[in-house]
């Protein structure tokens, strides 16, 4: 379940319309990578160790092969990939790697990930 709160807003563009609401969600329990361990020792034949084994050489790997600009995909879980940021040239031989300020990761979720939370249900708190 997701709790959320009601904030009242002003658009920024026409700070004379009315102003509306918006659903902000809370902050809920924030949960570790050991807590991952331990949830996968319960429901799996793999101890806590090892499961916590398996997870830190993920957040090993992972990071490597994004920096060697491959593509990662995790089954029904979802795709990570990597995009470059950078300032604009007006032509090919205006841009230099210096205009090249970074790599962006982004997360794009399989079907099946988007299957499972699509039935979340939403509380309002006070």
């Amino acid at each position: 379940m997701i709790n959320y709160k009601l904030k009242e807003q002003v658009d920024p563009r026409d700070v004379t319309a009315p102003k509306t609401f918006l659903p902000v969600k809370q902050k809920q329990e924030t949960l570790t990578l050991r807590d991952f361990a331990r949830r996968i020792s319960r429901e799996s034949t793999v101890s806590s160790m090892d499961a916590m084994a398996v997870l830190e050489g993920l957040l090993q790997i992972i990071p490597d092969e994004i920096a060697n600009g491959k593509i990662i995909k995790l089954g029904d879980f979802g795709t990570f990939r990597s995009t470059i940021s950078s300032e604009p040239a007006i032509t090919k031989e205006e841009f230099h790697v210096s205009k090249i300020k970074g790599l962006n990761v982004r997360f794009r979720p399989a079907k099946e990930f988007t299957k499972q939370i699509s039935n979340i249900d939403f509380q309002m708190v006070s």
